[in-house]
């Protein structure tokens, strides 16, 4: 798989909570997701980029259970009344970077190559928190929570 480790400042994500019991970008739940997005980007009053973060890891499930569709914030000062904050905690972290014209079907693809990876032992996760990235309308970026001996995965 081609990803490569990073180590990653704290994050602050804020924005709408979907409780899931598997990560939404398949199936019935994936609908959910679509609506929380056309409902983010509607909005005006965003102070920072689009981002989505999965927090509140239950291993008896073996999944996180709460997902936020949101935006970047700088300090708690940028959360917009109404909405969730979460933090993503600073530490080491595997990259996974696709383009794609559409980009829900794009970040599928994405997490079907980090699970791939994380099962062919290319690296143990940490589920701390991971996060997705959108630096522009055709990529995602997927930061997957490692643990101290993670590899390199170049």
């Amino acid at each position: 798989m081609d990803f490569n480790v990073v180590d990653r400042p704290e994050m602050l994500i804020a924005g709408t909570v979907l409780r899931s019991p598997a990560l939404a970008v398949e199936g019935p739940r994936r609908a959910k997701v679509v609506e929380a997005w056309q409902r983010l980007r509607a909005r005006q009053d965003l102070p920072g980029p689009f981002a989505t973060g999965y927090v509140d890891f239950a291993p008896e499930i073996n999944s996180y259970l709460t997902h936020i569709v949101g935006y970047e914030c700088k300090t708690l000062a940028d959360l917009r009344v109404g909405d969730v904050l979460a933090r993503i905690p600073a530490g080491r972290y595997a990259r996974f970077v696709a383009h794609g014209d559409e980009i829900g079907d794009t970040i599928v693809a994405l997490w079907r190559q980090v699970w791939d990876a994380e099962a062919a032992g290319e690296f143990v996760r940490a589920y701390t928190g991971d996060c997705e990235q959108y630096p522009d309308e055709r990529t995602v970026e997927i930061f997957v929570s490692l643990t101290d001996d993670a590899q390199s995965g170049e």
